[in-house]
């Protein structure tokens, strides 16, 4: 049976824990908000970016279509890059604990996908997510990249970038943000090689490319996809800061839930305590 001591040890700890989760609450706040505009931002300039792209390989498209004899029909791919023939799966978890749900939902989508194709190649980004990986395909061979929670590392963003790129078909699973209280599992996927779309424009815009159509899609290749991977990386926090405020907030409740019940019990047992002083005077006095 618990004692008035007890109860009030326990309402200390409670309290002490319910401090912490009110200044993890604050700081996720503090740092979604930084990052939230930005990321938000850039959703929209990789959008405007991913247009011109696309007009870009469309004129390449059409001057490839001047050179060839066969028609369009040979014209698939075009890629300046060196690949491995590969297929990787990239999963962005997180270094630490207190992020909600959404670590693990990126995950089971991950690993349902590693899962079906053996040959997959495996990328983990983050210790939570190497840990998760180690429980569920502790004999699978894996990757592994550290970047940090919050803020960006570039050198460490490189190496990264570095290895993903080398690919046939990259697919990359992190969170992706929508609001404060809906965090969603994501999955960007690039192959190497553009595909040249059949559907030209009737009336495309016209462009003068310099110094060369090919070296603006070269640099195009190689920067967006890093660029894309960037991104994701953001968004990944974002989510993340997102749900650990979603995840603080009701672990706030609970905490409050479980102070009231402690307070409730620490009164019952006083007034046992009382009753049990009043019966013992009154036996005293009786005999």
């Amino acid at each position: 049976m618990l004692r008035k001591k007890d109860v009030e040890n326990e309402i200390f700890q409670v309290d002490s824990l319910h401090e912490l989760v009110e200044v993890y609450g604050q700081i996720a706040s503090v740092r979604m908000k930084k990052i939230r505009d930005s990321v938000l931002k850039n959703r929209e300039f990789l959008t405007s970016i991913n247009s011109i792209f696309k007009d870009t390989l469309d004129a390449y498209s059409r001057k490839l279509s001047l050179f060839s004899s066969g028609g369009r029909k040979d014209l698939t791919k075009v890629t300046f890059l060196a690949h491995n023939g590969k297929i990787v799966s990239a999963f962005i978890s997180a270094n630490t604990g207190f992020y909600g749900d959404i670590v693990q939902k990126v995950f089971n989508e991950f690993l349902k996908d590693v899962r079906l194709n053996p040959e997959i190649e495996v990328t983990i980004v983050g210790r939570l997510g190497r840990n998760l990986f180690l429980q569920n395909e502790p004999k699978r061979a894996y990757t592994y990249f550290d970047l940090p929670d919050y803020g960006t590392d570039k050198a460490k963003l490189g190496e990264v970038v570095r290895h993903l790129v080398q690919y046939e078909e990259i697919k990359v699973y992190y969170g992706r943000y929508k609001s404060v209280i809906t965090q969603t599992p994501e999955v960007f996927e690039i192959s190497a090689g553009t595909k040249i779309d059949e559907n030209l424009a009737k009336n495309p815009e016209t462009y003068i490319f310099e110094p060369s159509i090919e070296e603006i899609l070269m640099f195009f290749e190689t920067e967006i996809f890093a660029s894309l991977f960037e991104q994701s990386v953001q968004e990944s926090q974002l989510a993340k800061l997102a749900s650990r405020i979603v995840s603080m907030d009701k672990a706030n409740e609970n905490i409050k839930e479980w102070v009231k019940d402690l307070k409730f019990e620490k009164l019952r047992i006083i007034h046992q305590e009382s009753g049990k002083k009043q019966t013992n005077m009154l036996s005293s006095v009786l005999y």
